[in-house]
C-alpha cells in the first residue's frame, strides 16, 4: 500500500530571521516525516529596522505571501510568528484562537472547493 505524502503549509512572519529559523526548523521537521512543504511569508507593513535590512530584504526576495490555493492542497498548517501579527496576536491565548478560525476558515473553503472535495 502506497501512502500519498501530506502536504505541510509553514506560514511565517519574520523582519530580522529569528522566527523564520524557527518556520525552517519546523519545516525540516515535515521533510523528514517524509512530508512536502510550501514555505510561505507573512507580507510585512514596510517595517525598516536597520540591523534587519539585509536579511528583510532577503526574505521579501525569496518567499512569497500564502494563498487560498495553498491552504486547499495543505493537509497541515504552521504558523510560526513571535508577538504579534498585523495587531492580531499578542498572547499564546489568542494564537491558539486565531489558530482555530484560521483551521476552521481553510476547512470550509476546501469543503466548497472542487480541488479540496474528495
Amino acid at each position: 500500500m502506497k501512502v500519498s505524502p501530506l502536504n505541510v503549509l509553514v506560514i511565517f512572519y519574520s523582519c530580522c530571521g529569528e522566527t523564520e529559523k524557527l518556520a525552517l526548523s519546523a519545516a525540516v521537521g515535515a521533510v523528514q516525516a517524509r512530508a512536502s512543504i510550501r514555505m510561505r511569508r507573512l507580507t510585512d507593513a514596510g517595517e525598516d529596522v536597520a540591523e534587519c535590512r539585509d536579511t528583510l530584504a532577503r526574505m521579501r526576495r525569496e518567499y512569497v505571501p500564502p494563498t487560498a490555493a495553498d491552504g486547499l492542497c495543505a493537509d497541515a498548517v504552521i504558523i510560526g510568528m513571535k508577538g504579534s501579527v498585523a495587531g492580531v496576536v499578542k498572547d499564546p491565548a489568542s494564537a491558539t484562537a486565531f489558530g482555530r478560525e484560521m483551521a476552521t476558515a481553510t476547512r470550509k473553503i476546501k469543503e466548497q472547493s472542487p480541488i479540496g472535495a474528495t
